[in-house]
């Protein structure tokens, strides 16, 4: 009797189940085969000629396949779906043979091979299928907890703020299981609690598991209120139920789950760890953690609003091809950090908060003090009312400016700005816009923290910090120094330190308009001064929460890894261990998203600043509309003398002018049609405070066009009318049923638009009126 296992998914149960095989065939006297999904060539005799075969892999050579097909095998049993066509035997046999392995464990496991053996004809005992937890707590040198109120009674941590850990059951199974330790060590060490749980992860009908929504339901919550003040999630995948049974198109809109998430309202963090890399082999890496490892732990859980991809572990693989975590425990310690300030945030008092807010800082271009801007923002205006409402929340803000003008008004007065083309650091110092200074020693202690190829690459592009401060090299080098000490920039209203974003290298008033071009080069490290003003904001400031205000600052273009950061890379470095977020436009995802993994920034988003159609080329559009019903009345000297002013208009509008006569008209009656449908910007957005006044015309732009999900309100309210809308669109300057043009009807049903929804947005309950109403208000009297 011979059997063949093949294990992949990193073969975690294959020293387990090696083990059983050799004890078992001693005893029961058979021949067997248990290998990765590496295996090769060499093994196809063997496992053509099994009684029994077992798959668990999304992979197989294509002459191992070609082998179990081919073979003796009275049963084969796939655990994978993408292999059940090269399943072989009765029904119920295999689906037994599944459930073996998928509850696992040491017996289960030794009863799958039994199973097998009786299954190709030998004469065996064989136990029924053994419980095993789906999900349970385990903690590594306490055990096994299935009720939390018990773990917490033997918890000697159960007092400390509590963090939750989730694991797949799998490497608790198999002891797969370092980098949990190594995290909760860390955690500990914090003195943090930790409640940690494994789970299976996903819902399977047929064993009725638990899913991950299921475990932090189960564990996280007490008497329906949750108990952890933050969650690490050590899984892959998404973290919410987005189910196979949806649609892809349907799997990323909105989950129950988020729900959950809400009323368990705490951080979530999504350490990021690799399948097949090595840690030595991520840290040789200039690109980080490979890209399927990134699918899996980082682009996947963001989807569920997970947070701080920090490096945790990468994979070793035996010789035998099994594949066990290896921890890289430096950033366990920084992860434990990290989490400690966010329950911190969490947990102190309003007034006892401490902020730094640095506003993006662009290259001066010749002129003085281009701070706090971002793309679509008020940024000014933004900052101003949010220190406002802060102060109203309970925050210590001393004196806020009473809006962003003021705001402004302060930061030039006092010269608080980076150094920059027409402002001498002396004059920035004189005016009271430095708010503190770091000295040598301080800033040598810090700069001796780094890494030592961080601090060689430092010193090869900006010297010595003790040759910076001295004046001893180039002016562009130095940075902000005034009396051997740097400068940091910035104002401060109670708790909340304002700062400029350091420049990357400006020789001030001595400018070439040179320097400042290496803003964005991804291979110079910052100057010392960078370093110094963020160290100061987090060790000497000690600000709870570092807020990034608008988009996009230079922080996240830094040089490092693209994705799973080292100690040496400059996002992690300049952030420190403490919480970020990142005010960002919604409309620019993907800088979002290298914000989000190179800087662990926590996303803010705003909408998009308003939007209005283009309010142009009037009198062009009034003299074409002049000339279709000059026409239509069969006016041709009238619509001759038109034609000519029209000619003339366009020219003096730029507007191209091919052809002549109707062919003519045509043509500049489709340009003035595009150019005056074009969506433009209408304003800068204050963050949080959408423009009332505005509102309807925006969204009622943003609805002008088809998408691939809706019609356009104008498409929707052309047909409740009577009107083809698509012969609207293709001949703007026929005239239709209604008197007018094309062109002119869907100008019209745009005011009606805005109308109908500015009427809707001032409703204070929707359910209460006849929307129906208001739109045959507005547009019945038009219906043909």
């Amino acid at each position: 009797m011979h059997l063949s296992l093949i294990m992949g998914y990193g073969a975690s149960m294959l020293p387990m189940l090696t083990r059983i095989l050799e004890d078992e065939s001693k005893r029961l006297g058979f021949n067997y085969l248990a290998v990765s999904d590496s295996l090769s060539a060499v093994h196809v005799d063997e496992i053509k000629n099994s009684d029994a075969i077992f798959l668990y892999t999304y992979q197989l050579p294509e002459e191992v396949e070609k082998a179990i097909e081919e073979s003796k095998a009275k049963i084969v049993v796939s655990a994978s779906e993408n292999y059940f066509h090269l399943s072989r035997g009765r029904s119920g046999f295999l689906g037994k043979a599944v459930e073996y392995f998928k509850t696992g464990g040491e017996n289960n496991l030794r009863n799958l091979v039994r199973f097998l053996l009786w299954a190709a004809g030998m004469d065996v005992n064989v136990g029924e299928v053994e419980e095993v937890p789906w999900h349970a707590i385990y903690h590594p040198r306490m055990g096994l907890f299935e009720n939390t109120k018990k773990y917490f009674r033997d918890y000697p941590f159960s007092s400390f703020p509590l963090v939750g850990v989730l694991i797949h059951r799998t490497c608790w199974l198999y002891r797969n299981i370092r980098h949990f330790e190594a995290l909760i060590e860390a955690f500990e060490r914090e003195r943090l609690g930790v409640l940690p749980v494994f789970t299976h992860g996903w819902r399977d009908e047929l064993l009725n598991t638990p899913s991950k929504e299921d475990t932090i339901r189960e564990f996280f919550f007490v008497d329906g209120k949750p108990v952890v003040d933050a969650v690490v999630n050590l899984t892959y995948f998404f973290l919410l139920d987005h189910g196979k049974e949806r649609s892809e198109e349907d799997r990323f809109k909105v989950v129950e789950g988020l729900e959950l998430l809400r009323e368990l309202n705490v951080p979530i963090i999504q350490p990021c760890f690799s399948s097949s890399q090595s840690v030595s082999e991520w840290k040789e890496s200039e690109h980080g953690v490979d890209y399927l490892s990134q699918v899996y732990t980082v682009v996947m859980p963001e989807v569920d609003g997970l947070i701080e991809p920090v490096y945790l572990a990468g994979t070793k693989v035996s010789d035998n091809g099994v594949k066990k975590f290896e921890p890289y425990k430096e950033h366990a310690k920084y992860l434990a950090k990290r989490v400690k300030k966010w329950i911190e945030l969490r947990k102190k008092k309003p007034e006892e908060r401490r902020i730094a807010i640095v506003l993006i800082n662009p290259p001066c271009k010749g002129l003085e003090a281009s701070v706090a801007v971002g793309f679509g923002l008020d940024v000014p205006e933004s900052v101003a009312r949010l220190l406002n409402r802060l102060k109203d929340e309970g925050y210590r803000i001393e004196n806020p400016p009473k809006n962003g003008k003021e705001l402004v008004d302060i930061i030039l007065e006092r010269k608080a700005i980076s150094e920059f083309r027409w402002t001498s650091v002396e004059e920035i110092v004189e005016k009271g816009g430095a708010v503190d200074f770091v000295d040598a020693e301080t800033y040598v202690e810090w700069f001796n923290e780094l890494p030592a190829n961080a601090r060689e690459a430092m010193v090869r592009e900006w010297s010595e910090p003790e040759d910076v401060l001295s004046g001893s090299v180039d002016k562009e080098l130095a940075g902000m120094v005034y009396n051997g000490k740097f400068v940091i920039p910035g104002l401060l209203f109670g708790n909340v330190f304002i700062t400029p974003q350091p420049k990357f290298g400006c020789a001030g008033s001595r400018c070439d308009g040179k320097v400042c071009r290496i803003l964005h080069n991804p291979t110079i490290p910052p100057p010392h001064q960078w370093l110094a003003v963020y160290r100061w904001i987090t060790r000497v400031f000690k600000a709870d929460v570092i807020i990034h205000f608008g988009t996009h600052g230079y922080l996240e273009f830094r040089p490092g890894k693209g994705v799973g950061l080292s100690p040496s890379c400059w996002p992690e470095i300049s952030i420190d261990d403490v919480p970020h977020l990142y005010v960002y436009n919604v409309a620019n995802p993907m800088e979002g998203v290298i914000a989000k993994r190179r800087s662990y920034a926590t996303i803010v988003d705003h909408v998009y600043l308003p939007m209005a159609m283009a309010d142009v080329l009037e009198e062009l559009e009034e003299l074409l509309t002049q000339y279709s019903k000059a026409k239509q009345l069969g006016e041709e000297a009238r619509a001759e003398k038109i034609y000519e002013e029209i000619i003339a208009k366009a020219k003096e509008n730029n507007v191209p002018v091919r052809g002549e006569g109707e062919k003519a008209i045509e043509e500049i009656h489709r340009y003035v049609e595009a150019v005056r449908g074009t969506q433009i910007e209408s304003g800068l957005h204050i963050f949080a405070h959408p423009n009332v006044e505005k509102l309807a015309e925006h969204v009622a732009t943003i609805m002008a066009y088809d998408s691939h999900e809706f019609p356009s309100i104008r498409r929707v309210l052309a047909e409740y009318i009577g009107l083809d809308y698509d012969e609207m669109r293709r001949n703007p300057s026929a005239v239709n049923s209604l008197g007018m043009t094309n062109a002119e009807t869907l100008e019209l049903l745009h005011r009606k638009a805005i109308a109908i929804i500015d009427e809707l947005l001032k409703l204070e309950s929707k359910e209460s009126h006849d929307i129906a109403a208001i739109v045959k208000k507005h547009v019945g009297s038009l219906r043909c």
